[in-house]
């Protein structure tokens, strides 16, 4: 088992949750009762949880081939991700445009 933090802060909401083992950052939102917007069940297809990386990208898991393709065609910065893609493995910090 990882005995490596693996907390989650959502800014500015100041919302935090720590995430469980191959947990994405949607699932510790959700727990967290920060708001994302997700339609597709977190399949990576609506690209409505897009989040940008305040701090820790590198605690993230690589991007997907699903969100690498779906970010390309929505024009995702190299800061921004997609939650339901994104697994967490270290701390973090995440924003959205709509908090």
């Amino acid at each position: 088992m990882n005995a490596q933090s693996k907390v989650v802060t959502f800014v500015p909401l100041g919302r935090e949750a720590s995430a469980k083992d191959d947990e994405t950052v949607l699932d510790v939102a959700r727990r967290a009762g920060a708001p994302l917007g997700a339609s597709c069940g977190g399949v990576g297809i609506c690209a409505r949880c897009r989040i940008r990386v305040v701090s820790g990208a590198e605690n993230l898991s690589p991007p997907t081939s699903i969100e690498s393709r779906i970010g390309s065609a929505r024009g995702f910065a190299a800061d921004e991700r997609m939650a339901c893609q994104a697994v967490v493995r270290g701390e973090c910090s995440v924003t959205t445009t709509y908090w």
